[in-house]
């Protein structure tokens, strides 16, 4: 039994007690001191004998509403664009389907041992997209459903009066330890004025946000010198007009351009997947959070456009660093086509294996570092007596191996198994 905050038992043992909301541990221990505990002769006996025990996981950035599309295939000399195009032609657009992919999404989420998700509910149409927070209130994940919205050029007094409606009817921002928060989509699909609004709404109603940012090289183009396929898509659109060159075009990075709105309110950027030293001081002196999808960016092959990802730096100057997985459309698919799981525990694998991350480093990123990105408590996804406990994850490995039993995990394919999840509270 393991967890980022210095839990090594082995073997080790939880009693746990469910009821009306959280799960709270009532005792962590050996077997024995867990059985000397007073309720233990009524619970029922739960074993995995050749398994390591991790706290639930986190997944940071994820669009559950994209589940219904699978994985595509995708050429990264193509670019950025036609794989949006792609995306864009095959995103739902009635409720019910919506609800039906991000209940897929939800199931192999689980299926991944994640307990808690940053969830994007995808712009449908002119409104904002409150059917994930529903789904996602209705399941046992815990997390943020974040509302995503563009507005840039010709687009922004739409996008405004959408926010300002938003503003005057939200009736709920928590259902069933689901949260409701704000996702102005990037810097090159979000003008000034909207992120300006976005993060004032944010900061009044205790909304958290997030956004896609320095992801791709054609959002570098694109913010740097107002050019390249991103600027040929709004003019496609009949988005573009020339205040956006008041935005963009003045050689900022995307930090460096959302630098007077980050901090403003809680904001966790998608990506960052270029970052030069000065983006790293803003990130950091911001208390912006990062999640870092590392499947997706090899998807896109962002290593070959802007280096390895400098999470490492950024956890080394504060930056709090988390781990998420995109969407299905991105991950690699099983040996049938499909995919069988979303987990972060992949994404922990990935960079183990390239990068030898250290294992504890990377079980801290996916589970605690996923909860402060998304304003939960880091308490429940580490194990302790007498507290809540989000979920409890079981990795089967081989009991013979002479490697530490998180780092096995992290080298073998084992399934995680999903003993216990937050129910709706």
């Amino acid at each position: 039994m393991i967890d980022a905050t210095g839990t090594r038992l082995r073997p080790g043992a939880l009693l746990v007690e469910r009821g009306r909301g959280m799960p709270r541990l009532l005792a962590v221990g050996t077997p024995a001191e867990v059985a000397s505990h007073p309720a233990a002769n009524a619970a029922r006996l739960v074993q995995r004998p050749d398994s390591v025990l991790i706290p639930g996981l986190v997944n940071a950035h994820t669009h559950l509403d994209l589940t219904h599309v699978g994985p595509l295939a995708h050429d990264p000399d193509e670019g950025f664009m036609p794989w949006i195009e792609r995306v864009r032609d095959a995103r739902e657009a009635e409720v019910e389907s919506i609800a039906r992919s991000v209940g897929e999404g939800v199931e192999l989420s689980l299926a991944g041992g994640t307990v808690a998700v940053g969830d994007i509910a995808g712009s449908v149409g002119e409104g904002l997209n409150t059917t994930p927070f529903h789904v996602l209130a209705a399941s046992p994940l815990l997390g943020v459903s974040y509302l995503e919205f563009f507005g840039i050029g010709r687009g922004e007094p739409a996008a405004m009066e959408r926010l300002h409606a938003l503003e005057a009817g939200l009736a709920e921002r928590v259902l069933a330890g689901v949260c409701l928060g704000l996702q102005p989509h990037a810097p090159y699909s979000v003008g000034p004025a909207v992120f300006r609004d976005a993060v004032r709404l944010a900061a009044g109603l205790d909304l958290p946000v997030a956004t896609h940012l320095a992801e791709t090289p054609e959002e570098i183009a694109f913010v740097a010198d107002a050019r390249g396929p991103q600027r040929a898509f709004l003019e496609r659109l009949g988005i573009w007009d020339d205040s956006i060159l008041g935005w963009t075009g003045r050689g900022e990075t995307p930090v460096g351009l959302l630098a007077p709105v980050l901090g403003q309110a809680p904001m966790l950027a998608a990506h960052v997947n270029a970052a030069n030293d000065a983006d790293l001081q803003i990130l950091a002196k911001t208390g912006t959070r990062v999640a870092y999808c590392p499947r997706a960016s090899a998807y896109f092959a962002a290593q070959a456009s802007f280096g390895p990802h400098r999470y490492r730096e950024m956890l080394d100057a504060g930056i709090v660093v988390a781990l998420g997985t995109d969407s299905i459309v991105v991950l690699p698919p099983d040996a049938d086509g499909a995919v069988s799981r979303i987990s972060v525990l992949d994404e922990m694998r990935l960079l183990h294996r390239r990068d030898g991350t250290d294992p504890t480093l990377l079980l801290e990123m996916g589970t605690r570092n996923g909860a402060i990105a998304l304003g939960l408590d880091p308490a429940w996804f580490t194990f302790g007596a007498e507290r809540p406990i989000a979920g409890v994850v079981a990795v089967q490995i081989d009991p013979a191996s002479a490697d530490d039993p998180l780092a096995t995990v992290l080298k073998t394919d084992g399934r995680p198994e999903l003993l216990l999840a937050a129910a709706s509270f």
